[in-house]
């Protein structure tokens, strides 16, 4: 068993957003510094939560319990993420790809927590998760198989590492159904539960891992002047941008939030007061900063 310690919050070092500067703001760099600092603030406050231990878990989490914890630390290493690509000044190329990661491990906790007595959500969830090892570990023995039996020493640890997976999820090769029999709703229903604008961004994060042609043309290639036909290569990374870092760090304390209520009630009265008004900042500093790009869009407006 860890060593455990006295959960202090006031080690989480609340950010005073200076709303009077970003209602003047001249430029995104000021929403940028903010969002930022929010965003460190709320990542901080959901690893706390990850690691809150009632009585009933010093001693570890079952399977199901694990897999909400291990989303709310998958959350917070891609908020990490993204706050070490602005202090490193590599710039935003990442911001959609690793937003689109997160939206998935929040949508996902979301519809867990609709339901957590609800065992069938969670076995679809590693049933979903590991169709593909199953028909990974098919195509090994198909080959094989087309050698005359020879298997290669790659393909004995990959076996058992594949084994090794099952077995931590409490389930066998054979127990895991055809895709079609997986009841796990695809990612536009679980983004539902995340708000209107949820899916969107996922689709945009989406296109940015794949390469789709908007993010080629929009991010990796300019046009030549006086051609609209024809492109040269663009090598600038794309601008940061404060939008993604208000909406996950708000998405990742609405989800801790939910989380705390239906996991730890215990705790509910310990974090409800620090949740509530980060939201607020959050909620505050976000508005102005939508407030500042319709003014700026009028403003561009009027000069073209």
């Amino acid at each position: 068993m860890s060593e455990h310690e006295e959960l202090d919050l006031n080690s989480i070092r609340r950010y005073e957003v200076d709303f009077d500067t970003l209602t003047r703001a001249a430029s995104e760099d000021e929403f940028l510094r903010v969002s930022f600092e929010l965003l460190r603030e709320s990542t901080q406050l959901l690893v706390a939560v990850a690691g809150t231990l009632d009585q009933d878990h010093v001693e570890g989490f079952t399977r199901n319990e694990a897999i909400l914890v291990g989303h709310l630390i998958r959350m917070s290493k891609l908020m990490r993420a993204v706050i070490a690509g602005i202090a490193d000044e590599h710039g935003g190329d990442q911001q959609m790809q690793l937003t689109r990661q997160f939206l998935d491990s929040a949508s996902i906790i979301k519809y867990l927590l609709q339901d957590k007595t609800d065992v069938s959500r969670f076995d679809a969830y590693v049933f979903d998760s590991l169709v593909g090892e199953k028909e990974f570990m098919k195509n090994i023995r198909e080959q094989i198989a087309l050698r005359g039996g020879e298997k290669w020493d790659i393909e004995e640890r990959m076996e058992r590492s594949v084994q090794q997976t099952f077995m931590s999820a409490g389930v066998t090769e054979d127990e895991i159904p055809s895709r079609k029999k997986i009841n796990w709703p695809n990612a536009q229903t679980r983004l539902a539960l995340l708000g209107p604008a949820a899916y969107s961004a996922y689709r945009i994060g989406s296109g940015m891992i794949h390469g789709s042609w908007y993010d080629i043309e929009r991010h990796h290639l300019e046009r030549v002047d006086g051609n609209d036909g024809n492109f040269f290569p663009y090598t600038d990374p794309i601008p940061e941008r404060p939008q993604p870092l208000f909406s996950m760090a708000l998405l990742a304390v609405l989800v801790a939030q939910e989380y705390v209520f239906e996991c730890i009630p215990e705790a509910v009265a310990l974090y409800e007061g620090r949740f509530a008004d980060l939201i607020e900042r959050l909620d505050r500093a976000d508005g102005l900063h939508e407030v500042y790009l319709v003014k700026r869009s009028k403003a561009r407006q009027e000069v073209s």
